[in-house]
């Protein structure tokens, strides 16, 4: 097939189209494959084989919206693009591909269009690997449409931007587990969230620093980037960004919670909650840019910490192997064994609680306690502010039915406040504790800790104790 270009548009993500023409005077549209990112002959020619295969298949795809098929690979000049059927809607409308801030019931219609696209768990090979903003376009009068995504992955790792697509997993799938439909659906959380928005909920300048976002942190409110945005529309999108698949919900719960939310009317903000969430953007922003860059300074300079941590426990039980008396003897009860240990907790004291543990054990509550007592013992030496950093109350202990002889065990349920940089994080905990007695002392050989509720609330920091007195000074 002969063709002929007779006309270009470029849309706002930077995909390009051509109106072209065969020999016979038909009009099809005509997209570049724009390999930019040249693969090698050998490559190449696979990705072509594989493109033949794809376009062979119609996409088994379940949406209402329609979905373009690619009827072959041609050449037009020296080009080689995929063939699609001339539609009107779609050539019209290229240019607003990928540029739209689409307004809340809109997102809730293409919402509800890709929704039936989300695999069953049942589904042994879903047809596509995630969903993409990019692999939609705008038809006009408020419809949408469907590049073939099946085409569309295959090629993007050899187009300029197409790492942003492999952007759009699931935070379990980033760090190896495979694609579920919980995976899918977080995948399309994303795509709503930046079709809503207009921007990625986390961020982008740095893949490392986008990847480390997403598998710690939840996402801003998107009231926060676009106040329009209505309450059942966020968090529809907030439960679908959840960062342990677990919570996100069943694909009958989110068409439920999109009908619920238009005729409730919560898919637009009312004036005052969008004045509300504008007004508070910038701080709230500006609060996760903060907590952002002291994650990072801290894994700049955690390994210099830990060193002179190292060294400061090692200097400790030096100076305190002489004069540290144990507490632990071969007479002491498995409740005793316990009670040491949370009022080593309570009091920041490393070595005590390690005498309570066997190795290896309770590492979560060692590295927390050292960490907390190294910045307490520097803070009062250098800032002269004597403040703890950890409070423990509310502490109660009780051996289980399922407690023996040879393996007592404890239930403990307590408050622990910590001082987390800029917050207070107080939570409500209950550890599970496992006793033996492998030698002549009991210790602890199970800590199981569960976190049954969590609330953080702003730290002030205390002012320093006074300034040093002039008559003291050196002279």
């Amino acid at each position: 097939m002969r063709l002929s270009r007779k006309e270009t548009k470029t849309a706002g993500d930077g995909a390009v189209l051509s109106l072209v023409v065969d020999e016979k005077g038909n009009q099809y549209l005509f997209e570049p494959l724009g390999l930019t990112l040249a693969p090698k002959e050998k490559i190449f020619l696979e990705i072509l084989r594989e493109l033949r295969q794809i376009i062979r298949t119609p996409p088994p795809l379940t949406t209402g919206m329609p979905v373009f098929r690619y009827q072959g690979i041609e050449k037009c000049g020296d080009e080689t693009g995929l063939l699609l059927a001339y539609n009107e809607e779609l050539w019209a409308n290229w240019p607003q591909k990928g540029q739209a801030l689409l307004p809340p019931p809109e997102v809730a219609a293409v919402a509800q269009e890709l929704l039936s696209m989300v695999p069953s768990p049942t589904e042994k090979e879903p047809e596509f690997a995630l969903f993409y903003p990019g692999d939609l376009v705008p038809l006009g009068n408020g419809r949408w449409g469907l590049l073939d995504p099946r085409v569309q992955h295959l090629l993007a790792p050899y187009r300029v931007g197409g790492e942003q697509r492999s952007l759009y997993e699931a935070p379990e799938v980033i760090a190896g587990s495979p694609r579920t439909t919980a995976a899918y659906l977080y995948s399309l959380g994303l795509t709503l969230f930046s079709l809503a928005t207009g921007q990625f909920p986390f961020p982008v300048k740095d893949r490392r620093v986008t990847v480390t976002a997403m598998l710690r942190e939840d996402p801003l409110d998107p009231r926060y980037l676009q106040p329009q945005i209505g309450g059942g529309l966020a968090l529809f999108l907030l439960k679908l960004l959840s960062r342990d698949p677990q919570d996100r919900p069943a694909v009958s719960a989110c068409t439920a919670a999109l009908t619920q939310a238009l005729e409730e009317g919560t898919l637009v903000a009312k004036p005052e909650e969008a004045a509300r969430f504008q007004a508070e953007a910038a701080a709230v922003k500006a609060k996760a840019a903060r907590k952002r860059q002291w994650y990072w300074r801290w894994q700049r300079y955690k390994w210099p910490v830990v060193a002179g941590l190292g060294v400061f426990v090692f200097v400790l039980l030096l100076l305190r192997g002489g004069g540290y008396e144990e507490k632990i003897t071969p007479a002491t009860t498995p409740q005793e064994v316990v009670a040491v240990f949370y009022d080593g907790l309570a009091k920041v004291d490393p070595v005590q609680m390690e005498e309570a543990l066997s190795k290896g054990v309770g590492r979560e509550f060692i590295d927390m306690v050292s960490v907390l007592h190294v910045t307490a013992k520097i803070r009062q030496a250098y800032e002269l502010i004597a403040e703890s950093f950890l409070e423990l109350s509310a502490l109660t202990v009780t051996e289980v039915e399922a407690s023996t002889a040879d393996y007592p065990v404890f239930i403990a349920t307590y408050h622990l406040r910590v001082r987390q940089g800029d917050e207070w994080v107080s939570q409500e905990r209950r550890d599970r504790l496992v006793l033996e007695k492998p030698k002549k002392k009991w210790q602890i050989t199970v800590l199981d800790s569960v976190v049954l509720a969590e609330e953080r609330t702003p730290a002030t920091t205390p002012e320093p104790a006074g300034p040093l007195d002039s008559t003291n000074e050196v002279r």
